[in-house]
This record gives C-alpha cells, structure tokens and sequence, in this order.
C-alpha cells in the first residue's frame, strides 16, 4: 500500500513538474515569437542601419549585463553592413547551431550557455525569413536570432521540483501513518475475534459463541457463519461420541455374555451336551460380535468410496437379481417368499457399495417382517430418478420411529431380540451409501399397507 501511495505521489509529482517546465518555456518562447516579428516589422520599414539598432534596442529593452536580452541580424549573401548585433563579440555559444539551422521560412528554438559564463543559460529563437527580390535581384533570407535569459526559469522550476518534494514526502509520511492507524482501528475487532477463536477447545466447544464488536458490522456474515460452524461441530463431537459410547456397549455385550457362558460351563462337572450347547450359544455371540465389528468397519471405510469421476455404470435390473438370490436362502429360513419386479434402468455408482444398501434393505425385510409374509423388491423410472423399493406386509413402525431408524444403533424394541443378531447398523450404513450416491432413503409404514423402505437415485443420463 505504501509503494502504491509512493508511486502515485511520484506520478503527480512528474506530471506537475512536466506542466509547469512546459507553461514557462512557452510563455519565453511566445515572448521570444513576438520579439523576432516585431524586428521583422520594424526592418521592412526601416531605413537606415543606425535607425535599425535603436529600434531594435527599445523593443527588447536594456541589453546590456550578462542577463541582458541577445540578438543579431544579418542577411544572407549581403555585405557586412547589415549585420546587426547587441554585442560586438557574440556571447553565445554558437559554433554547435551552424548545421541545425531552420530551412527558410521557418523558425527553431535552442537551449545555449554563454561563453563567458557557463552558468548563464539562455532560450534562442533563430528565424529564416524569405524577402521577396525586387526586379531582377533574387529574393534574400533574412536571420533573425532572439535570446533570453531563462536561468530564472531553471531556478523557478528547481524550487517547484524542491517544494513537489518536500509536499510529497509530507503527504507520503502523513498518508502512511494515517494507513497503520486505520489498519490498527480497522483489524482490532478481527484481533478481539481472534482472541476468541483462541480459547476456543474440544472441551468448551459448546459453551462458546463468537460475539460481534459493534465498531464493524462488516464482519457480521463471518461471525454468524464461524457461530454456525461452531454448532455443527458441537452436533458432530455429540454424534460421535455417543457413536463411540455406543460402539464401546454393544462390543461389550456380546463380550459380556460369551465370557459368562463359557464361566457358567467352567464352573462344574457338565454333560458333552450342555458344553456343546455352551460352545454353540458362545459362537452365536462371537458371531454377533463378528457381524458388529463388519458394519463398523464399513462405516469408517465409507469415507473412501471413489467420486463420481471414478463411478462406473451399473446395470440395476441384473444387480438386483443377483442381490436377490443371494438372499433366497435367507428368506426361506424365514419362512418368507421373496420376489421382485424390475425395470430396465442404470445409474453410476460403486457397485459394492450399491450391493451393501440393497443387501441391508432385504436383510432388514426377512428378519423384521411377518413371518411367511412376502417380500417384494420393485425397481421404476420415475422422470430423471429411479426408485427402488422394498417392500415387506408388517407396517409396525410408528411415524416417530420413521426418521430415527436410519440413526446409528437406533432399533425399535423387537428388533433386540438376541435372535435377530440386528446390530442398529444397517440402515444406517444404506442411507450413508444413498447419500453417497446423490440419493435418499425414506420409509412408510402402516398396519394396512405394510412396510416400504424406498431409494430414490439419480438416472443414468
């Protein structure tokens, strides 16, 4: 800022200073114009050489001194009587101006020193006038030569360039403290903000909210922004601790009751059977727990699922069938009749992934649904979206449960029955690859209709 105000305060300086050395040469050369034309008109009327040089004399006035006005007078070709001079010895240096002479009919100025005095500058004008021939005489060039005296002009312009100088560096100086001033009054609401954020930490994340300074209303946006991030973080630590909290419960049960059955097997004397019953009650539970440390490690390995650069075209119809069957033994454990209904439809996406959400729909459709009822998995274009749906006839989920389902380690109170083997996981993990995917999942649920869990996705374009 402070180069930019220097350079700015140096142009101006320049542009003044060219100015003004302009505006004064040309008032001398127009003074130094109007000289060599009233001489002009004073030769074509004069008569005589004596009358010539007292003219001349009282049109530039005083012409003796070292700062006097200087000129000379000659024609060219003529004889030396009419060679009019201020001076006997010319003054000025002159030997350098012989080949930069005007062309007749016109005029030319130059800077030149005096001889005597080399501090002594002067402005010259030299004119070439063309005087027509009377008779048979050719016509004559007429020189004029004018000086003046410009060393007050240089002085002038020395003490202009002194005083731009002396102003510039004062408004430079005063235009860069009254910046840093502006700068500190401006930044102190920032600093105070700052000083905030500082004691901002994990442990009273939830007891600080940024306060605005009156003094910049300019910064109201960022506050109420920085305030807002505050809050999500706050609603993320929750999440995840009791994410963790909750982790840590259901890893320990299954723990808790393997370890007792096999200590209530250790304790006495048993059959062959009642260990055999032990050790098949304990794999259950280690195969819970196994099921459990799965889903936790799909959620944490979703945050690695490629971008949508990297997706590649899948062909729903065929994945789903192939979904389907897998689950074919599954359902029929259950007594259930599996079924489905599809269109011909693709989407991009990860095809793993896509299988993992659609696995966890059916799963949670034969392990929760009615016992011999069936299961029906629909597949519709719908405008630019595809529907998936998975349908089941138990509709025993109340609305308050609807969107609560899908949080992590949510299950309504049947579905914790040890026999399920549910882990509050499933959805959870489907609405994350759904999100993933552009989509969403949401559910209906009524005695009269049943259950439908649906996935909405973008098409293929």
């Amino acid at each position: 800022m402070a180069a930019m105000l220097a350079a700015t305060v140096a142009m101006l300086s320049l542009s003044a200073y060219l100015e003004f050395q302009e505006s004064l040469f040309d008032l001398l050369d127009r003074s130094l114009g109007s000289q060599a034309k009233a001489i002009e008109a004073t030769i074509s009327s004069a008569k005589a050489s004596s009358d010539l040089s007292e003219e001349i004399q009282s049109l530039l006035g005083q012409v003796s001194g070292s700062k006097g006005p200087v000129y000379r007078i000659w024609i060219e070709g003529q004889a030396k009587d009419f060679d009019l001079s201020s001076h006997e010895v010319w003054p000025l240096n002159w030997s350098w101006l012989a080949e930069k002479a005007p062309p007749p009919g016109q005029s030319k100025f130059f800077n030149v020193l005096n001889i005597q005095r080399n501090d002594r500058s002067y402005r010259l004008l030299w004119e070439r006038v063309i005087f027509p021939g009377q008779g048979l005489s050719a016509e004559r060039i007429l020189n004029i030569v004018v000086a003046n005296y410009c060393g007050d002009i240089n002085n002038a312009i020395d003490s202009f360039v002194k005083l731009s100088f002396l102003v510039g560096g004062f408004v430079l100086l005063s235009s860069i403290i009254f910046t840093l001033l502006m700068l500190y009054w401006g930044f102190k609401p920032v600093k105070q903000i700052t000083d905030q954020m500082n004691r901002i930490t994990g442990k009273n994340l939830s007891d600080l909210s940024l306060y605005m300074p009156a003094s910049l209303p300019e910064l109201e946006p960022f506050v109420r922004s920085w305030n807002q991030m505050i809050e999500r973080l706050v609603l993320a630590m929750k999440q995840q601790q009791r994410f963790t909290a909750d982790a840590a419960h259901e890893l320990r049960t299954p723990l808790a009751i393997a370890k007792s059955t096999l200590q209530a097997a250790r304790s006495s004397q048993r059959t062959g059977e009642k260990y055999e019953t032990a050790i098949d009650k304990s794999l259950e539970d280690l195969a819970r727990l196994e099921h459990l440390s799965e889903q936790l490690l799909t959620l944490a390995h979703l945050d690695d699922i490629s971008g949508p650069s990297d997706w590649q075209e899948i062909n729903l119809k065929d994945l789903i069938i192939e979904v389907c069957e897998k689950y074919l033994p599954l359902a029929a454990q259950h007594t259930a009749n599996l079924q489905w209904q599809l269109c011909v439809a693709s989407i991009r996406g990860e095809t793993e992934q896509i299988m993992r959400m659609l696995g966890n729909l059916i799963d949670n459709a034969i392990k929760h649904g009615p016992a011999g009822g069936e299961i029906l998995v629909s597949l519709q274009t719908v405008g630019e979206f595809i529907k998936i749906s998975v349908h089941d006839q138990g509709g025993q989920i109340a609305p308050e449960e609807w969107q609560l389902i899908f949080d992590r380690f949510h299950r309504i109170h049947k579905s914790r029955d040890r026999s399920t083997g549910g882990s509050g996981l499933g959805l959870a993990i489907a609405q994350e690859i759904a999100r993933r995917h552009k989509g969403e999942i949401t559910l209906h649920s009524s005695p009269e209709s049943g259950t439908d869990f649906v996935v909405t996705l973008p098409g293929n374009p």
